[in-house]
């Protein structure tokens, strides 16, 4: 008798295999084999292609209200305070993701389309919407709508850019054309361009010549001075139905027409990024893919990347890569290399909205909610170590090593404000008087009798009581007290001898902390060759793990596992 194993496991499919009704088990069992063998080599395939175990994308938008993301944004100067936006609304976390807070909730009619921080003062977050532009100066806790000018499109704000060196200095895209603020969004000008009356969809400004910004309008490219107040279209943007100069609609341009065109006419633009480390090369995308320039725009080519692009960022890593938002999913670019690669392990959509990076990690607003992507363990592995504010941002989610002093300190009792304490009560202690109080009760009988002294025969005895009582109170003043205690000098030698207590637990703390974060950065960097010593590294950082928990009374544990310290 034959068993039917699909019929039993009629959900399982093995790609490239159709599916039987019934077969035996032994041809069963050869294609689950079969099956994975080709997925164990897709695998590795994978892996070989960045050289090495791919990164794995980790959702960071649990207990959000919305679950499509569209905008992200990171602390120029915190890279663990996070804003992401949907399009009603925008939320904080402190905590790279483990918690949210709504901030702001637009109006019905109203959507989110952009959100900026100052990176001169990062409680100061502007966000752009298709109803003006609002502002908050307390981190998103209190908001004031900041710009809604009159006009066709103008109060439809579309892109924020903060200047990187100028305090103060803001630029605005708007549908109706470009503004600038020279005091942080409180008031807003409309300086001369041909830009007036065009829908500005991005903005960025070159790091290195602070003079320069690049706007991507309807009609293309434009290069301002904002010195001289000048302006340049570096690429022509033509809407797909307008046709190129000397050709009918709809009729496909030669090959020499198109050599002539490339560098100066495209399609359906809609971001623009500039090399941080070398300002002359221009990255700009669109519905067509990707132009390069390697001339601050005089002449242009075509990236390898075809496939049409949402958003794209640029990131200073060693080497300098480009990160594209795409249908097809994130896209990495490097450009030493020329080489394009999907970065989609974990991620449950393709359909990427906007990106946000720092040296060590990547971000995602998709459909699906907010996504992180690590690259530490990818970078490390190349050889390609970050900083050591980008590494030691790591074990952001453990608790400092100022917290962990004070929670030892804490737990032993030897704060420095409990000898403060007991001295302000011996001070107060003269002021509070010694109290007595007594009670005295008596009760005295007399006896009377009549006679004679020569009879002394009692004729009559008469007695009689008489009772007595009596309280009495005393307070006492050692107004002495006021200027010196003898309490004083029982607290000075408790004093010093919680001083002594309270430095060796501090150097206890001190040493295990630093040592167990020596041994967590050496893991990362520099990981042992075989699994003994791995396991010795691992024992090790437990152990003072444990013996920080007993200095702390298990609070160190406690916060990292809940990741609530701050």
């Amino acid at each position: 008798m034959k068993i039917c194993l699909f019929d039993k496991l009629k959900a399982f499919r093995i790609p490239g295999v159709p599916a039987r009704r019934c077969a035996t088990p032994r041809l069963f069992f050869a294609a689950i084999l079969v099956g994975l063998f080709v997925g164990a080599v897709r695998v590795s395939a994978a892996g070989s292609a960045t050289g090495g175990t791919a990164p794995v994308w980790q959702l960071l938008s649990q207990g959000l209200d919305d679950i499509r993301i569209t905008r992200v944004v990171v602390h120029p100067t915190s890279p663990d305070v996070l804003y992401a936006g949907s399009e009603r609304a925008v939320y904080s976390s402190g905590d790279r993701g483990r918690q949210w807070q709504q901030r702001l909730r637009c109006p019905a009619s109203a959507q989110v389309t952009f959100i900026g921080v100052d990176p001169f003062d990062g409680r100061r977050v502007l966000v752009a919407t298709t109803h003006g532009l609002y502002g908050s100066l307390d981190g998103g806790a209190h908001w004031t709508r900041l710009f809604q000018a009159a006009g066709e499109g103008k109060s439809w704000c579309r892109v924020i850019a903060f200047h990187p060196t100028r305090r103060d200095e803001v630029w605005l895209g708007t549908a109706g054309g470009l503004f600038r603020s020279l005091d942080g969004g409180q008031s807003w000008q409309e300086p001369p361009s041909p830009l007036t009356h065009q829908s500005v969809h991005d903005l960025a400004i070159d790091p290195q010549q602070p003079d320069l910004i690049y706007a991507l309008a309807d009609h293309g490219l434009f290069a301002g001075s904002m010195a001289a107040g000048t302006w340049k279209q570096i690429a022509v943007q033509n809407a797909p139905e307008e046709p190129v100069d000397g050709l009918s609609a709809g009729e496909e341009p030669s090959e020499a027409s198109k050599d002539a065109e490339e560098n100066l006419i495209v399609r359906e633009l809609t971001t623009i990024a500039v090399d941080p480390r070398q300002s002359n090369r221009l990255y700009l995308a669109g519905r067509e893919g990707l132009l390069i320039s390697e001339d601050t725009g005089a002449t242009w080519r075509r990236g390898a990347l075809s496939t049409p692009v949402h958003h794209l960022i640029v990131q200073a890593h060693s080497p300098t890569v480009a990160y594209a938002a795409t249908p097809a999913g994130v896209i990495r670019y490097r450009p030493d290399e020329e080489r394009w690669e999907t970065l989609d392990a974990g991620l449950p959509t393709r359909n990427i909205h906007f990106l946000a990076a720092t040296p060590t990690h990547v971000f995602a607003a998709t459909d699906q909610g907010l996504y992180q992507l690590d690259l530490t363990e990818e970078q490390l592995a190349q050889g390609d170590w970050p900083g050591a504010e980008a590494l030691l941002d790591n074990f952001v989610h453990e608790p400092t090593i100022s917290q962990v002093q004070r929670a030892a300190i804490r737990y032993a009792e030897v704060e420095p404000e409990k000898i403060q304490r007991w001295r302000r009560q011996a001070a107060l202690k003269a002021l509070l008087p010694t109290f007595s109080m007594g009670y005295d009760r008596n009760r005295d009988t007399y006896v009377t009798s009549s006679g004679s002294t020569t009879n002394p025969t009692f004729d009559r005895i008469i007695t009689a009581t008489d009772p007595s009582s009596g309280f009495d109170l005393s307070l006492n003043w050692d107004l002495g007290d006021l200027l010196w205690s003898t309490d004083q000098t029982s607290i000075d030698v408790r004093s010093k001898l919680m001083v002594q207590l309270r430095d060796d637990i501090v150097d206890e703390v001190t040493r295990a902390y630093f040592e167990r974060r020596r041994l967590q950065v050496a893991l990362l960097t520099d990981p042992p060759p075989n699994p003994r010593g791995q396991l010795e590294k691992e024992l090790r950082i437990r152990e003072l793990t444990a013996t920080l928990d007993g200095l702390t009374g298990g609070w160190f544990s406690k916060q990292i596992a809940e990741g609530n310290w701050r």
